[in-house]
């Protein structure tokens, strides 16, 4: 048994992608899933949305509204399947209960982290140059996923949940771990499936997953997605639906809009956001340049080694 596993994981390792660069600029916006997919080496790009959210719990006679910024920075370093992201969120809060308003102003929480895509499935990627149809039509294996491991860790946390107590706080650093999946199984279709384990270590450990469908539309400037949520630990639950819409600028540039809903009433959640991506600096095609030149070089000498000239 150990011999197969450990066949399997040599297995997963060869079919480990070359580059996952693209000259069209990849964000995870404006869902709230992770892609499995990095931005390449020596990219880095920023995707952010100012969303605001009314929420209202019944039983405890609680409303509160938000307005805050989600931002997040990628930066692709080392190989092109790893990326260090920094992801954050800026929070003003006003709460009301029985009467009483209490406001609150600064970061909602901070983590930094870094990702790795470990698996993705090559053959899907090969393409038949004399059929569109057979690059576009459905098939079972495209379901198929690559596979991201994600590990970060939470920096000067605060209360995250809509109903517990202003005062109450979390530890100062606790993990967070992602599972990403990430398939194509039409050309204009991808699917996103996160799992997560949040603040763990903690009284407050938070598991969650959320699951992404997004549809490219017209000359692919126009996409739509549709996501679900679900949230579940020992002091808080929620499911939560989003829609929005992404259009590309240009390929360095993305604006999105987004609204969303919770399915229950403990607490009851209305938001909607709208944001922008930008790669801000792009020197993949230098290291490739590079990366070709020593190959050509290394391969001349070798040459020269073998013939004599």
């Amino acid at each position: 048994m150990r011999k197969i596993l450990f066949f399997f994981f040599l297995l997963m390792l060869t079919n480990v992608a070359s580059a996952q660069y693209t000259d069209i600029i990849n964000s995870n916006k404006p869902g709230r899933s992770m892609g499995a997919y990095a931005v390449g080496r020596k990219v880095a790009q920023m995707e952010t949305d100012i969303f605001y959210e009314t929420n209202k719990h019944e039983l405890l006679d609680i409303s509160q509204d938000n307005i805050g910024l989600n931002y997040m920075v990628r930066y692709g370093v080392w190989r092109d399947q790893f990326e260090i992201v920094g992801d954050g969120t800026f929070l003003y809060s006003n709460r009301s209960t029985e009467g009483i308003s209490e406001s609150r102003l600064g970061f909602q929480r901070n983590t930094i982290g870094v990702k790795y895509l470990f698996y993705d499935p090559l053959f899907l990627s090969n393409k038949n140059i004399y059929s569109w149809k057979a690059n576009a039509e459905f098939r079972w294996k495209k379901l198929i996923p690559a596979i991201s491991l994600y590990f970060g860790i939470n920096v000067l946390e605060k209360n995250r949940y809509l109903y517990e107590l202003m005062n109450d706080s979390y530890a100062a650093f606790t993990p967070k771990a992602i599972i990403a999946l990430q398939s194509h199984p039409l050309q204009e279709v991808a699917l996103v499936l996160n799992l997560v384990g949040n603040n763990m270590a903690s009284i407050h450990t938070q598991y969650s997953y959320i699951f992404t469908l997004t549809h490219n539309l017209y000359d692919d400037r126009w996409s739509i997605f549709l996501e679900n949520e679900g949230i579940t630990s020992d002091y808080y639950k929620d499911s939560l639906i989003r829609m929005g819409a992404t259009y590309l600028i240009d390929e360095r540039f993305q604006i999105n809009a987004s609204v969303g809903a919770s399915w229950k009433t403990t607490p009851t959640r209305y938001l909607g956001g709208i944001g922008i991506s930008y790669r801000f600096y792009d020197r993949y095609k230098d290291i490739e340049y590079i990366e070709k030149k020593k190959a050509r070089d290394k391969q001349n000498k070798e040459d020269a080694r073998i013939f004599g000239f």
